[in-house]
């Protein structure tokens, strides 16, 4: 059973109304919506409060879609963080995603395991090493800072280290209201 209820496009207020037409009308397309036409994943509780959820979900976008990093190196940290957080939806959605940008399933499976993959992509190397150390121990260390501007630049260190802040929101989100799955979809996490 949902720890939300989802909101129907009938019973929205105008606020309401406003972000969800903002959300299935953006960049994520209407693909945010269920069967039911209510929004899934994080989305729904954002409604909640849609002045605060705006925001959100318009840093979502920016950080999914209008940034330097590659699509490949996006989808490695954001799975990064969906392992961290152990969140079903976040890895449901985003290790399609990652396969659609052309991360290999040994990388995929190896970061769902908690493991360092072999990598032959030296961003996705980068994305992961920046992301686990940040879970790890809450800091960079100069010589991993120095490796990722080296790799990324000081703006795509700002962006990564800007989407793993995201994703965990996003993630604690899905965990914290419990946010089901599609219907008929298998957990990706035995918790």
């Amino acid at each position: 059973m949902p720890r939300l209820t989802p909101v129907r496009l009938e019973a929205m207020s105008d606020e309401q109304r406003t972000l969800y037409e903002a959300i299935v009308g953006g960049k994520r397309g209407p693909g945010m919506r269920g069967e039911d036409g209510a929004l899934m994943g994080p989305f729904n509780a954002m409604l909640l409060n849609p002045h605060v959820g705006d925001r959100v979900q318009r840093l979502g976008e920016a950080l999914r879609f209008d940034i330097s990093l590659p699509r490949n190196v996006i989808e490695v940290a954001t799975l990064v963080v969906g392992s961290h957080w152990r969140a079903q939806f976040e890895w449901w959605a985003h290790e399609r995603l990652a396969k659609q940008a052309g991360v290999s399933e040994v990388v995929i499976s190896a970061i769902k395991r908690g493991e360092r993959p072999d990598f032959s992509d030296d961003g996705e190397a980068g994305a992961y090493d920046v992301a686990s150390e940040l879970y790890r121990t809450q800091r960079l260390t100069d010589a991993s800072y120095a490796k990722a501007v080296q790799r990324f630049g000081e703006s795509g260190m700002f962006e990564l280290i800007a989407l793993v802040g995201y994703y965990s929101l996003v993630s604690l989100l899905l965990n914290g209201f419990d946010v089901p799955l599609p219907a008929g979809q298998t957990p990706p996490f035995n918790d």
